[in-house]
């Protein structure tokens, strides 16, 4: 149960560091974003590790090569998240982000990929993958609905802007 309630509160924490991050790269740029959050992150995990735990120096010998790419796939991730959640909205960030993770780690299970053990994929997972990805291209389907008035994405059919005109003055 502990560990469903960590990876519930990872999702909440995965969605507020992207709404964040994607402010801050509006702010100076996604790629210097994605630096920004790194760094930050690199001087916490720093503090961390070195008054809080012991680092045994022999394990790292034994640890092969491409365990240490997750650093510059995580420059990426955040990069692409700074600009892909301004452009998309939270929702659809999300539910592509989620779709995304979703079959990338049943490919890692059913091939066991990276000393992974081996999970099968049986008709119920993909049933339930179908499910996921019908899901997603219904929210995709849905498009982009802005609220804010005099946004970059299209507005609701049927509705109309008043770029930049208060509501009082809007015509009728």
């Amino acid at each position: 149960m502990l560990y469903a309630l960590l990876a519930a509160a990872n999702g909440v924490l995965t969605v507020m560091s992207r709404m964040v991050n994607a402010a801050l790269g509006r702010s100076v740029g996604s790629l210097p974003g994605s630096m920004v959050n790194h760094l930050v992150g690199a001087l916490g995990a720093g503090v961390v590790v070195l008054f809080g735990w012991q680092a045994r120096l022999e394990a790292w010998a034994s640890v092969p090569w491409i365990y240490f790419v997750g650093g510059c796939l995580g420059v990426l991730v955040v990069a692409a998240s700074n600009y892909a959640v301004r452009a998309v909205g939270a929702t659809l960030f999300a539910v592509l982000l989620l779709l995304g993770q979703i079959l990338t780690s049943a490919l890692i299970d059913h091939f066991g990929w990276m000393g992974k053990i081996q999970i099968a994929m049986t008709p119920m997972k993909l049933l339930g993958l179908a499910l996921l990805f019908a899901g997603a291209l219904l929210v995709l389907a849905d498009g982009r609905r802005p609220v804010t008035p005099g946004t970059d994405a299209p507005a609701p059919e049927g509705s109309r802007r008043t770029h930049g005109a208060s509501a009082g003055s809007a015509a009728s």
